[in-house]
């Protein structure tokens, strides 16, 4: 009987908790394009879903090499592997991980994203590209 009331507790509290964040909708979109413009060099300035804040020197040099990582033959297919989203009083940070295969590697990008609770889009705050041979 007492483990009975303790399941109905534990399902009671699971019911309960707050639902996760949904993913915003632009979030996905915005990391996949902002990806397509490393890849062919397109001006970070001129980036409207990159934060000011990266917009330096440093990160620029950063995304360089990333662009160095990135084939000049497409991408043969892209997965969204996961994704994590995050809100509290500041805004909504959301973490992607999108997978770009390609014929011999695939490309681990994980891309931040941070919306306050007036923006419409969120912004590009982080962003790192790995190099994986394909199927590992």
């Amino acid at each position: 009987m007492a483990r009975a009331a303790v399941v109905l507790m534990l399902l009671a509290l699971i019911a309960c908790k707050p639902p996760a964040p949904a993913l915003d909708p632009a979030a996905e979109s915005i990391a996949h394009e902002f990806f397509d413009d490393v890849a062919r060099g397109a001006n970070l300035e001129a980036e409207p879903h990159l934060a000011h804040e990266l917009k330096n020197p440093t990160s620029e040099q950063e995304i360089t090499e990333f662009k160095s990582m990135i084939p000049t033959e497409p991408y043969r297919s892209m997965e969204l592997r996961s994704s994590q989203t995050k809100t509290d009083s500041t805004g909504t940070t959301t973490s992607l991980m999108q997978v770009y295969h390609y014929a011999d590697k695939e490309l681990v990008v994980q891309t931040a994203l941070f919306k306050s609770p007036s923006g419409v889009d969120p912004v590009i705050v982080g962003f790192k590209v790995e190099a994986h041979d394909e199927g590992t």
